[in-house]
């Protein structure tokens, strides 16, 4: 037992440290509030950051609005007044917000969730961690560089087209957009692990189906060729258990009745992730709505001159906030690639299960038990959504589109 406990600790340390270089990015915002190897934070250390990141960034957002109030909205179009105006103070809003569902959600409930990280992965018996961190790393690497790229661009466009005071004024909505993308990682990297585990369950299915032996008259066309799934040459890693050879029916079958548990304590693992993001995710995906409108709005006024600039740079402004919308763009495409990635796993355990229950000769205890694995995966499949309101899948990002799509027809027809 005392084996098995520091087995666990150090699975919850290592899973603890794939979400490090994350961590360093949401503590500048305070959006996280996990301490070290999952220990529990001071709560009133937490409602202090809380308090302070709220107040300062508060400041500065009501500041610039009504600098803006004062010195700059009655110079530009009222669209993009409007639509600003709106989007500072939802933005605020909504850091409010993440900032309470982290505190809510973020301490001893975060621990239990790593906890149970560890015993599912004390179960599997297998290691990705190191794998986990450079995926992430790469993620966050990509996102901060498009983030600089697109904030250096559209604040040189507008500093070269009215001077550089104005620019900076706005350019607290590129802290706002950091955050956004912050959280949709945050996210992302949740996904990772979900997605990584229902892999490892896949990969031991598969070597089951490999060791039982075929149907009589049936031939095993896929035996040995991946056909199950087809990325399975790009794994992080291969699991191959070892089996008694005298005794491969009953431990086939004990293992996959440890995988139903596996699957089941995943299910509540999403749960948490529902709960923990669904509200953050819903209004940041309807912010990021916002901003795509927004930035659609001003390329569009900016390209056929119907907002002017004080000095003549060509579209330059329109195509910085073409490239911020793209921003936009880009990380609501990461998000449900993520997502669709996990669901993608679902499908693949019940292509195995199902080759397993026809091409093969499994015994009885083996079939009922794969038989009763499936129906859970069909019965409660792993879904990320947003306080059961929206799924996040590629079913979203159409409805996104087309709505961007019919504010920019209107906006093209309501221009003089």
């Amino acid at each position: 037992m005392q084996i098995h406990d520091v087995t666990i600790t150090k699975n919850v340390q290592n899973i603890f440290s794939s979400f490090s270089t994350l961590n360093i990015f949401l503590n500048v915002f305070a959006l996280h509030s996990n301490g070290e190897s999952g220990t529990i934070p001071n709560k009133y250390y937490v409602i202090f950051r809380s308090v302070a990141a709220t107040t300062i960034l508060g400041s500065i957002n009501f500041y610039t609005l009504y600098f803006k109030v004062s010195n700059v909205y009655d110079q530009i179009n009222a669209s993009i007044k409007y639509t600003d105006a709106v989007q500072m103070v939802y933005d605020f809003w909504q850091y409010t917000i993440d900032l309470y569902f982290v505190y809510q959600y973020g301490r001893e409930m975060s621990v239990e969730y790593f906890k149970l990280y560890g015993n599912i992965d004390k179960t599997l018996g297998v290691h990705y961690y190191s794998a986990l961190r450079r995926k992430l790393l790469k993620l966050i690497s990509i996102f901060l560089c498009i983030w600089l790229l697109s904030s250096i661009c559209d604040f040189a466009a507008w500093a070269l087209s009215i001077g550089w005071i104005i620019p900076t004024m706005f350019s607290v909505a590129y802290f706002y957009l950091l955050i956004k993308i912050l959280t949709t990682l945050d996210l992302s990297a949740h996904a990772f692990h979900i997605e990584c585990r229902l892999r490892s369950i896949c990969d031991l299915l598969q070597d089951c189906y490999r060791r039982v032996d075929c149907s009589s008259g049936a031939v095993d066309y896929i035996h040995n060729k991946d056909w199950l799934y087809s990325d399975a040459c790009t794994r992080v890693l291969k699991l191959q258990m070892q089996y008694d050879p005298n005794k491969i029916p009953y431990n086939i079958s004990r293992d996959v009745k440890s995988l139903s548990k596996v699957y089941l304590m995943l299910l509540e693992q999403v749960a948490f992730i529902n709960t923990m993001f669904g509200v953050r995710i819903l209004l940041n995906i309807l912010s990021f709505l916002i901003d795509m409108i927004r930035f659609t709005n001003i390329a569009v006024r900016v390209l056929i001159g119907s907002q002017h600039t004080t000095y003549d740079t060509g579209y330059w402004p329109g195509l910085s906030s073409t490239l911020r919308l793209l921003t936009c763009v880009a990380v609501l495409l990461s998000l449900v690639c993520q997502c669709e990635n996990v669901y993608r796993q679902n499908d693949n355990l019940l292509n195995v299960i199902d080759h397993l229950l026809i091409n093969k000769k499994p015994s009885d205890l083996l079939r009922h038990d794969a038989t009763q694995l499936r129906d859970l995966i069909k019965s409660r499949p792993i879904r990320f959504n947003m306080v059961n309101f929206l799924t996040l899948n590629n079913s979203l990002l159409l409805s996104l589109t087309s709505v961007v799509v019919t504010y920019t027809i209107i906006i093209l027809q309501s221009v003089n």
